[in-house]
Formats: structure tokens, C-alpha cells, sequence
């Protein structure tokens, strides 16, 4: 179980963007956003504890997945979320803390899946 620094820190930003996620997404179904992005989030964060899991665990493969799952959401979901649905929908506070929160959680993923 994390005996590395960097692998408890990659286990609680998984569970940190897993559990921001699913929450951010309920906060918007009860203000009338589509109930597919919860059921969407609910099925990442299943998969993104389950990595979790797996990288307190030691499973080598845990952490790639991890590091793809960090860049692929940096580099293509993240900013394709911003551009079509976030400026769109004229965000609030909880709204650009819940984004922030989650992009700086995706850089300590990847830092975290590097160092690891």
C-alpha cells in the first residue's frame, strides 16, 4: 500500500477527481443538466477509483493507465468541455472552482503517474 510519496499522491487524485466529478455533475442534474453527464461521471469515477485501487496495489499497469487517462483529459476532454459546454452555460463560482479544481487535479495526475 503507497509506500512512495508520489503513488499515495496519484491514489488521492484519482479519488479527488473521481468523487469532484460525480459531485459537480449532481450539482448541475439538480439545476437541470442532462442526466447522461451524471450517469457519465458516475461511470468514470467507478473506473477512476478502481485505478486507484489498483495503484495502492502496486499494479504496474495501474499507473499508465493513470498517466493516459491524465493526458488524455488535459489535452482533449478538458478543453473541448471549456470550449463547447463551460463558457457556454456563462459559469458561476462553484462552476470555474469545480473546472480549476479538476484541471490542477489532471496535472498532479500525470506529474504524479511520472514520478511515480
Amino acid at each position: 500500500m503507497a509506500s512512495d510519496p508520489w503513488q499515495a499522491t496519484l491514489v488521492a487524485a484519482l479519488v479527488v477527481n473521481a468523487v469532484s466529478g460525480f459531485a459537480y455533475r449532481v450539482y448541475r442534474l439538480a439545476r437541470g443538466g442532462p442526466t447522461a453527464d451524471a450517469i457519465g461521471q458516475a461511470a468514470l469515477g467507478v473506473v477512476l477509483v478502481a485505478i486507484a485501487f489498483a495503484v495502492a496495489a502496486e499494479a504496474g499497469w495501474a499507473r499508465w493507465a493513470a498517466l493516459a487517462y491524465g493526458v488524455l483529459f488535459a489535452i482533449v476532454v478538458m478543453p473541448v468541455w471549456t470550449v463547447a459546454v463551460f463558457i457556454p452555460m456563462r459559469p458561476g463560482p462553484l462552476d470555474r472552482a469545480f473546472a480549476a479544481t479538476y484541471w490542477a487535479v489532471l496535472v498532479v495526475v500525470v506529474v504524479a503517474a511520472l514520478s511515480w
